[in-house]
């Protein structure tokens, strides 16, 4: 049912009690999964039933099951909906205590964090990489780069890139620190609007510049790239 991993955005972030809502809906849907009104390998009902079940807003519903999704609880695929996975039940609490405790640690702080794991991992990822894994980076880049060409927010598919090269360096713990932190780097983004649009194109460059580093099994070139692309984030958490 559910998989130890990623908590995801706060897509509605008008105040500060926003982390505290998305995790009441997540909470009341890790209820119907302990009440087996869901289960494993189930469809979940749309946004608007959800809304409805759960007495809380779509706008809700939508923040929670995004985050659920970067947890690898639920996993959305196209003209199928979202369907939920398969873990047992002392994950998903173990998951949520991880929500409550480390949701709000201060931005800079996240930051700083996510830096110092991406600069090691990068480096792993370039030596380790599989065939599998590089295959999940590609998809996550060209994922990105959609957004980008259609002109459409990519802070999500952003951090999902980053995901998958931590991912490509075949180490889980470094994997499962880095899907803990990414939820309140995504929160601030979406508050603060840091990703400009005009930077897409700056920023796609970036990452195909990451990409050919992983992909050439090219530690030290790989890792010259990310240090370029977190440039101007160590820039913006010096403010």
């Amino acid at each position: 049912m559910l998989e130890h991993g990623l908590q995801l955005v706060n897509l509605i972030t008008d105040n500060d009690n926003d982390v505290d809502r998305d995790v009441e809906v997540m909470n009341k849907i890790k209820a119907l999964i302990e009440k087996h009104q869901l289960e494993v390998g189930d469809k979940l009902p749309s946004e608007r039933k959800l809304s409805e079940k759960l007495s809380v807003s779509r706008n809700q519903i939508r923040a929670a099951i995004q985050k659920l999704e970067f947890y690898g609880i639920i996993k959305t695929m196209p003209q199928s909906g979202s369907v939920i996975t398969g873990i047992g039940m002392p994950s998903i609490n173990s998951m949520m205590t991880d929500i409550l405790d480390l949701e709000l640690p201060d931005f800079r702080s996240l930051v700083e964090t996510r830096v110092i794991i991406e600069t090691q991992a990068i480096k792993l990822a370039a030596v380790r990489r599989s065939e599998e894994s590089l295959k999940e980076l590609e998809e996550a880049q060209l994922d990105f780069q959609e957004k980008i060409l259609n002109g459409e927010p990519s802070v999500i598919e952003d951090l999902k890139f980053h995901l998958a090269i931590v991912k490509c360096s075949e180490n889980t713990v470094i994997y499962g620190l880095m899907k803990i932190i990414v939820p309140g780097i995504i929160g601030h983004f979406n508050k603060e609007h840091i990703c400009d649009r005009s930077e897409a194109v700056k920023l796609n460059k970036e990452h195909n510049a990451i990409l050919k580093g992983i992909k050439d099994k090219n530690p030290e070139e790989a890792l010259k790239a990310m240090e370029i692309h977190f440039t101007a984030l160590r820039e913006y958490i010096k403010k």
